[in-house]
């Protein structure tokens, strides 16, 4: 946003108060992509993490470590006291610093790591029988062989 130095002071600050509006606008729709359904959505492809807005990875990180309500509970836990700048992040009147999503994903990964080591990760769940090739292609023969007898 520029200004001339032949703006007027109401201009200029309803150019400002608009841009804001933009903001709120743009922050709360990126919040209201349900970013916890997208994260946790199963989109094929090749396993990587989803395609999310650092917002909304925010949003989605936060809720599965703290639940609906998280934005106390985050603000304490990344040092911001009484929750208003999460709040602000939330409503798009300002942006998540990287730090702070830094910070939330190393969170994360702790408790993460803390739950498997808890649950275990099926590392410990005995294997699987091997299959038998030699037994495969003795069915497969026999398969084949019993469809061109009955072609005859």
């Amino acid at each position: 946003m520029t200004f001339s130095a032949n703006d007027r002071p109401a201009d200029v600050a309803a150019r400002r108060a608009a841009e804001r509006d933009r903001r709120i606008a743009k922050g709360r729709a990126e919040a209201e992509g349900a970013p916890l359904a997208i994260a946790l959505a199963d989109t094929g492809g090749n396993g990587g993490p989803p395609s999310l807005s650092p917002l909304q990875e925010f949003s989605a990180i936060a809720e599965l470590l703290y639940g609906d309500r998280w934005t106390t509970d985050v603000a304490r836990d990344l040092g911001h006291g009484d929750g208003r700048t999460v709040r602000r992040w939330k409503s798009g009147q300002a942006q998540v610093a990287p730090g702070d999503l830094a910070h939330l994903r190393r969170i994360a990964r702790k408790r993460a790591a803390a739950i498997t080591r808890l649950v275990g990760d099926r590392l410990d769940e005995p294997a699987k029988p091997k299959r038998d090739s030699d037994e495969i292609r003795a069915r497969f023969e026999a398969t084949i062989a019993a469809s061109r007898a009955a072609q005859g």
